[in-house]
């Protein structure tokens, strides 16, 4: 049903266009005051305030409101507060006050950048003028010459030609200094250009001597971890031949003459203890020593050439000399990489020994590899 002659939707008055050449920033602030005024109370009457009543409300004019609609001007913070305020607040509005007083600071630095095209604009048509005015003083100039050519039998054109002079030398004078000052400041860039130049190529030297120093410091360093990976490999072969040398002489004894056990636990008392004792005391002191990667590479190289006895062994004397973390290590490890059967003598082997906690964390650190459970 079409409305009567004279009527309108209402809030109408707040859907304005916006020109084609306003900056996103203003264009979002404009929008925004849009929905605001959409959000104002009725009139007393339960009617829609029109655009001249929420002017009233703002205290501004008709027209001023319709400009800040239409982002042809930018309102003052507190006339945007005023109608956040009018609009039932930031509950109600769905937007606060720093939220509002961000897009106003977006929306007025658009309006500092049209301001600079404004000027530009205006300083472009200054120095058009500008350049017409010299064109005009040099056609002033040139009829003055004129003038003076022809008044040159009188004295007042001749007081004034002597004046021109005087004035010419003068600045022929100041012009002479500012060529001198010139160029004595050219030679001056030139000379500083020169010892730049100099102090460039010095640096390039020096750039390319530390790219050789750490080149070298490289090789260095990847030579001292080879030779530091032969001499760990070293040390851990010796370790488990002077322990094979010693179950040799053990047995070789106990097959010359019968010795009555000692006291205490019988499976410490043989020679693969001193074994794991010799290895145990060298990644001790290694730790100690500050050189904990050292160690544990000892640890890992002993490993793959200990047999499962023997590892087992090793882990109970870590743990008999206070060596916990080393010990906790060398059990990951050897759960991690050795296969069941090996593992399930090793931990057998703790048992015997005592240390059945060990023994437990051994098959659980073989269990979490083969389950992939951290």
């Amino acid at each position: 049903m079409p409305r009567p002659k004279g009527s309108y939707a209402p809030y109408c008055w707040t859907e304005k266009e916006f020109s084609s050449d306003v900056p996103p920033g203003k264009r979002a602030f404009a929008s925004e005051l849009q929905r605001l005024c959409r959000l104002l109370a009725p009139e007393s009457d339960g009617r829609a305030p029109t655009q001249k009543q929420a002017a009233d409300r703002l205290k501004v004019s008709e027209p001023s409101l319709s400009r800040y609609l239409s982002a042809v001007y930018l309102p003052g913070i507190a006339i945007a507060k005023a109608l956040l305020a009018d609009a039932g607040g930031a509950e109600k509005a769905g937007i606060t006050e720093a939220k509002l007083e961000e897009l106003h600071s977006v929306a007025a630095f658009a309006r500092q950048c049209d301001e600079c095209v404004e000027l530009r604009s205006e300083a472009t048509v200054l120095q058009q003028q500008v350049g017409e005015r010299v064109a005009e003083a040099s056609a002033i100039r040139s009829e003055l010459d004129s003038i003076r050519t022809e008044l040159d039998s009188t004295r007042k054109e001749t007081a004034i030609l002597r004046k021109e002079s005087v004035t010419l030398r003068e600045e022929s004078v100041t012009l002479r200094k500012e060529n001198t000052a010139m160029r004595k400041e050219t030679a001056t860039l030139q000379e500083e250009t020169a010892t730049l130049r100099k102090e460039n190529t010095a640096l390039q030297e020096e750039t390319a001597n530390l790219k050789h120093g750490v080149q070298a410091l490289k090789h260095g360093v990847q030579a001292l971890k080879a030779r530091e990976g032969r001499a760990l490999k070293s040390t851990a072969r010796r370790a488990i031949r002077a322990g094979q040398r010693s179950r040799q002489t053990a047995r070789r004894d106990a097959a010359q003459l019968p010795v009555p056990p000692r006291r205490g636990d019988r499976q410490l008392s043989n020679p693969e203890k001193r074994a794991a004792l010799s290895v145990a005391l060298q990644a001790g002191a290694l730790q100690n020593g500050g050189r904990q990667d050292r160690a544990l590479s000892l640890l890992r190289h002993s490993a793959e050439v200990l047999s499962p006895a023997e590892t087992a062994t090793l882990m109970f004397v870590l743990r008999e000399s206070q060596l916990d973390d080393l010990a906790g290590t060398l059990i990951h490890i050897y759960g991690r990489d050795n296969s069941d059967p090996d593992i399930m003598q090793a931990a057998a082997r703790l048992h015997q020994h005592g240390a059945p906690d060990d023994a437990a964390a051994l098959l659980q650190a073989a269990l979490s590899t083969r389950t992939g459970r951290p």
